[in-house]
């Protein structure tokens, strides 16, 4: 998403403001909190309101357009709120998104989306005609922080249906959404240059343009004809589009580079140098595009052949990374209005992307690379594979951990983060040694020296006590395990007399 103005950008920070003003009305269960800014048609005059902000249980939506604003206030107004607006309250309560439409609100500027699976606000609104836009990612983060309670609370609900589900081998339907016509846009919109590349790869030899090749376009849902005219569909503008984001702003990849690791926080002065930006543009592009910062951003480490060091190469293999990359924006759901991110830190790569698994995948599953091809947008995903941006279907998630154990690194961890899929791949610093020795190698260690390798990888630094105590063996015994790992270069001594301690070398 583009950046907003700074008088756009303030009224996010006030919705956040109020946001942390809000009260949870139970003492047994996790509410949300949630703030919200209404403003006004002519944008000089402004509410502000937050859950339990008068009486209890009372939403923050709710108190601001029911509470504190006429209808003729409310009319053609922008609301900021930020979570998702509910969509299901138990009777004769009314749900906020349908208030929302109610009271002729004409935009909703979202925080984040609710994980709670009843809830379709951002669907509800656009099928009312309402349009959508989110916070800047840095607000969101801090909007998901605040409430990681009730985000936890949510997704431990979610995995609990999913696991008790009587049906679980029931396949579920592809979206349509990708067929949705985008009215503002035209074939003026397209890139002529992705249009080339896609039909060279697909051996068809229309001029660009031609009315030839928009009657093409049409028979496979890239276009549709409207009034005598030809309109994008969503699949179209998101493979062909040159500035996507004018017309969906969710269509858009945030990328970051971090110092640290999580837990050290998210913040601007943490970014590494340059290591920020918004991708955006058709969807070779934007694969490109990522992969690269990805590449301009990423440690190079020596690889491990037999018992030698080969040339350093990229911490992660690049083929994982572009594969973790076009899912997520194949198999992303359009219907939620998010964008993908892509998080780089010192220990982990994490790519989250809206949008839950399909049925009959879940996180149980794919933890296991059990995957069934299942595609939720065929029109994008078929150009993926024209474009040769995909593996053959089904190998692309069965297929990584063993392209990261060649790298010396353990398999990727999948799970929910509210409404994101997420997809975590570890650097060596969370690869135990089992992964980054080779095989080969590794077998020709007895069982005590694979523990005591895997003792200094998870206390960082031993000395020879450490390892008497805790495996209760002589200092002799300890030494000469030393001197082996040594001699095979998986560890390396530092200091000197009592001061000696051991660490891993950077294999």
């Amino acid at each position: 998403m583009s950046r907003p103005n700074r008088r756009e950008r303030n009224f996010m920070e006030i919705a956040v403001e109020e946001m942390k003003l809000a009260k949870s009305e139970h003492i047994n269960k996790v509410d949300p909190m949630v703030g919200a800014v209404l403003v006004n048609k002519n944008k000089k005059t402004f509410s502000r309101a937050h859950r339990c902000h008068f009486s209890a249980g009372d939403h923050a939506e709710f108190t601001i357009l029911m509470k504190m604003q006429t209808d003729e206030d409310s009319f053609g107004g922008t609301l900021y709120t930020t979570l998702e607006p509910c969509t299901e309250r138990k009777p004769p309560k009314i749900p906020c998104a349908q208030r929302i439409v109610e009271k002729g609100i004409v935009r909703v500027v979202v925080g984040i989306l609710d994980p709670n699976p009843e809830i379709h606000g951002v669907i509800y609104l656009r099928k009312h005609g309402v349009k959508v836009d989110f916070f800047d990612e840095d607000l969101a983060e801090e909007i998901r922080i605040i409430n990681k309670d009730y985000l936890s609370n949510m997704q431990n609900k979610s995995k609990k249906k999913e696991d008790t589900m009587t049906m679980p081998d029931k396949m579920e339907c592809p979206s349509l959404e990708e067929e949705r016509p985008v009215p503002e846009a035209s074939t003026s919109d397209f890139s002529y240059k992705a249009i080339e590349n896609y039909l060279k790869k697909k051996k068809l030899s229309y001029q660009i343009p031609s009315i030839k090749l928009w009657d093409y376009f049409r028979k496979v849902k890239y276009l549709v004809k409207r009034g005598g005219h030809n309109i994008p569909t969503l699949a179209g503008i998101v493979i062909f589009g040159e500035h996507p984001e004018v017309f969906l702003k969710e269509h858009t990849i945030t990328v970051e580079c971090f110092s640290g690791i999580p837990k050290d926080g998210i913040s601007l002065e943490k970014i590494v140098g340059d290591g920020s930006g918004n991708i955006t543009g058709p969807l070779f592009n934007m694969v490109e595009a990522s992969v690269n910062f990805y590449k301009k951003h990423v440690t190079k480490v020596p690889r491990i052949k037999g018992f030698q060091r080969a040339n350093k190469d990229f911490e992660y293999p690049e083929e994982v990374i572009r594969e973790a990359i076009v899912n997520a924006l194949v198999h992303r759901d359009y219907t939620l209005g998010a964008h993908i991110s892509f998080r780089m830190f010192r220990d982990r790569v994490i790519i989250k992307s809206p949008g839950h698994l399909l049925r009959p995948n879940t996180i149980e599953r794919i933890k296991s690379f059990d995957v069934t091809n299942v595609r939720r947008n065929q029109r994008i995903a078929d150009a993926a594979f024209v474009m040769d941006l995909m593996e053959r279907e089904g190998y692309g998630i069965p297929g990584m951990p063993s392209q990261l154990r060649n790298y010396g690194l353990r398999p990727p961890d999948f799970d929910y983060d509210g409404g994101y899929f997420v997809v975590t791949f570890y650097g060596r610093e969370k690869s135990a040694p089992i992964y980054r020795i080779p095989q080969e190698t590794y077998a020709q260690l007895t069982d005590r020296e694979k523990e005591i390798l895997n003792f200094i990888w998870e206390r960082g630094r031993v000395a020879s006590e450490d390892i008497t105590k805790r495996f209760k063996i002589t200092r002799e015994t300890a030494n000469q395990k030393f001197r082996k790992l040594m001699s095979l270069n998986f560890i390396e001594r530092k200091g000197t007399g009592r001061a000696t301690y051991y660490v891993l070398v950077h294999i």
